[in-house]
């Protein structure tokens, strides 16, 4: 491929404050054909205007006003709306590197155009930077989809955060692959799913993305019953698809959504009563790949206080080691 495009896809609401800092990095991009799709999810404040200056000012801005539908409903409204070779995923309160299309359009070019591109980025709050992905590869590498998924489930490396992966438009048009719409954890459910459909991944070591972790986002959020119920509906989602793969890959993918489901029930403290009702220690059986999760399990299945309580001491004492 000589030429490539890309569309990338960004869900705005209510982000005006940090809105400017995302979609100047874009624009910094200087790609030809490059085209910026801001989707106004019905915002209250002022990013819908924020958005339609940017419109007027950039030809390479394309502007959206929608009725509020959520983070998927955003997501798909720009999926449809695309024209690019290849889709980019950007969360309104993030912003990028100003190369990331270049990267990746070379990282496209070498791999003969490999139906997704996963990249890492950085993880920043108050001053911290750290690497999204704990195991970043150290070369590009190129494999399916489906040996993807097993090499990540299995050295524990997997990310599903849409923002680091980049899809050609034509595969996911192809598969039918759109955001599950109306849940929380989207990018849970839609990653894994859309990954087994691939049948090229590449990975590049580029740093290309910045997330910044902000108490207002919905991963902060205090009432987390939304969370908890939407999170357990996907793992189960997840391991049915297991169920339809070949015994290794069904192994550390079930490993993976059990891992997710206890770190749910320690983060969220769900010996509460209020979260009671979607702890379901059955779930926790049969799926454990490591003997740390044994442990885990068994702790749990004994009792859920204990267990957060263990777990929070072995955190402390990994941070102070």
């Amino acid at each position: 491929m000589n030429h490539i495009e890309f569309s990338i896809v960004v869900p705005v609401y209510n982000v005006e404050k940090y809105l400017s800092r995302c979609v100047d990095s874009l624009i910094a991009q200087k790609e030809q054909g490059m085209e910026i799709i801001l989707v106004d999810d019905g915002s209250t404040d002022g990013s819908g205007e924020l958005c339609d200056n940017y419109a007027e000012e950039y030809s390479c801005v394309t502007m959206i006003h929608k009725k509020n539908g959520g983070l998927s409903s955003a997501r798909n409204a720009g999926i449809e709306r695309a024209k690019g070779d290849y889709l980019i995923f950007v969360d309104s309160d993030d912003y990028v590197e100003k190369d990331i299309c270049k990267t990746l359009a070379e990282v496209i070019r070498q791999t003969k155009a490999a139906e997704v591109i996963g990249y890492n980025g950085f993880e920043e709050w108050e001053g911290v930077r750290e690497s999204v992905r704990n195991r970043p590869v150290q070369k590009l590498e190129l494999m399916s989809g489906r040996d993807y998924l097993y090499s990540r489930y299995r050295h524990r490396s997997m990310c599903v955060q849409s923002w680091l992966y980049c899809c050609k438009r034509e595969f996911l048009n192809r598969e039918g692959l759109r955001f599950r719409e109306g849940i929380l954890h989207e990018d849970v459910e839609f990653t894994p799913r859309m990954l087994l459909k691939a049948k090229s991944v590449a990975e590049t070591p580029a740093q290309l993305y910045h997330y910044i972790v902000r108490e207002s986002s919905i991963s902060m959020q205090k009432n987390r019953e939304k969370n908890i119920k939407d999170l357990y509906t996907v793992l189960k989602g997840q391991c049915k698809i297991a169920e339809t793969l070949d015994q290794d890959l069904e192994k550390w993918m079930k490993n993976a959504a059990l891992n997710s489901y206890l770190n749910m029930i320690q983060e969220a403290r769900m010996y509460k009563p209020q979260y009671r009702k979607y702890l379901n220690k059955r779930f926790l059986w049969g799926k454990a790949a490591t003997p740390w999760n044994h442990i885990r399990v068994m702790l749990c299945t004994v009792n859920v206080r204990w267990y957060c309580a263990m777990n929070d001491l072995y955190k402390s004492v990994r941070k102070r080691t």
